[in-house]
């Protein structure tokens, strides 16, 4: 499990490695008439059996822009060169990013909350499940799908336009996530008003989070999360907004590779070591990657910028694969709802985990990925994972059969693998 012990500001030099670890940036993006972009730093995860000690930081000043100072400049007059780092391999780290698809308040889920807690909303229970994979990540990511509206409500869920309980997020939270992404389809089915209420929400249980924003200030700021010493961007980026038009063109991201792909770059002139894409995408009930789907991640993976994309939105397990030197999760299905009814495959879900390993020059490589089944269990509503023990012939054994259909690309040789969980 992480933890975030701290808000990290200024910038060091990402080949700097030796002595203090490279904290999260507040740079310029490198455009002459651009002011210094503040990097959203939420804090510094750090396993729990190690010193949760804040890094400290050198502080740009406020006023300070683009012209102040040339980023390369910077570095060169540190290292002298990027060719000239070298980390021995005994001080090289390995980073695992896990992910998951999305957390869908229904109605059904908000009463089991509301059970649970003995008439207080508690979805803890709901979610206990996984937390042992959860925080075996050096960075967990959720993806909360619908807007979160006040603690005490009233609350709505779909067909309705959603409006959930802020409490999923704290639960969340206590269960080992360390950010969300918030594009989605649905992040302005309660107007701008619900954008910034999903954000208060996301915020007050001390989660990081990418992909809407309440000001055009903080739209500015790239998400970068110090993990293990290690800074990792968060994007975040929708198809659409169910025909609902943007009150600000600033206050919800939409999928465009080019705008992606220069966003990723500035993350990366800002010390980001690994960027991640967080795509909602794809057509609700459609295991194989649609058209679209396969040219944004080739995109993506051509930019050569984009580390890891992890993909939702069609409420069904879609595959893994390794496009280039990205790695990429089409979509993890569903992680909470209450739609196994109507699909059994909706009741389905993926977590998985990607491991990136620092090479001699500083740079990050993807190592290892390994995917875990989850079942949907309702009344009571659990989110569990497929284990080695699960029956043969029940419900359980039918998820691990059809995510395992789901999950591999026909001839995909990338290395992923998926296993049930032993723990």
């Amino acid at each position: 499990m992480s933890l975030l012990t701290g808000l990290v500001v200024g910038w060091h030099p990402p080949f700097l490695l030796g002595g203090t670890s490279p904290a999260a940036a507040s740079t310029p993006s490198g455009s002459p008439s651009a002011e210094a972009p503040a990097e959203h730093t939420q804090g510094t995860p750090t396993d729990e059996t190690i010193s949760a000690d804040t890094i400290s930081a050198d502080t740009t000043p406020a006023d300070a822009t683009a012209q102040d100072f040339d980023m390369a400049e910077v570095v060169a007059a540190v290292v002298g060169t990027e060719s000239a780092v070298f980390i021995p391999e005994d001080e090289r780290r390995t980073i695992t990013i896990a992910g998951v698809g999305d957390i869908l308040v229904h109605k059904e889920i908000i009463g089991q909350a509301l059970e649970d807690g003995g008439g207080s909303v508690d979805f803890r229970a709901q979610l206990e499940g996984i937390r042992p994979l959860v925080e075996s990540a050096d960075l967990a990511i959720c993806h909360m799908e619908y807007p979160l509206g006040s603690t005490e409500g009233p609350w709505t869920a779909w067909p309705d336009l959603p409006n959930s309980p802020p409490q999923v997020a704290q639960a969340v939270a206590d269960i080992g996530f360390d950010a969300c992404s918030t594009a989605s389809n649905h992040t302005l089915d309660q107007g701008f008003d619900g954008v910034v209420s999903t954000i208060a929400g996301l915020e007050d249980a001390g989660l990081a989070h990418a992909g809407s924003a309440a000001s055009e200030a903080d739209a500015e700021r790239i998400t970068i999360i110090d993990v293990q010493g290690v800074p990792v961007a968060l994007l975040s980026y929708t198809y659409g907004f169910n025909g609902i038009p943007r009150p600000y063109d600033w206050c919800c991201d939409l999928i465009e590779p080019g705008v992606i792909a220069a966003e990723a770059q500035r993350a990366r002139d800002a010390g980001a070591r690994l960027v991640v894409v967080a795509l909602h995408h794809g057509e609700e009930g459609t295991a194989p990657p649609t058209q679209a789907q396969l040219d944004v991640v080739q995109e993506l993976a051509d930019s050569g910028v984009v580390d890891l994309v992890l993909g939702h939105h069609a409420h069904v397990v879609q595959p893994v694969s390794r496009v280039g030197d990205m790695w990429v999760a089409y979509g993890h299905g569903n992680l909470l709802s209450a739609q196994s009814r109507r699909d059994p495959r909706s009741g389905d879900g993926l977590l998985t985990t990607f491991t990136f390993a620092e090479q001699a020059d500083g740079s990050f490589v993807g190592i290892d990925a390994v995917g875990y089944a989850l079942i949907n269990h309702d009344f009571p509503f659990r989110v569990m994972p497929v284990t080695a023990y699960d029956e043969t012939g029940g419900r359980a054994d039918a998820t691990w059969s059809r995510v395992s259909e789901q999950v591999l690309l026909p001839g995909d040789t990338s290395g992923f693998r998926l296993e049930r969980f032993t723990g």
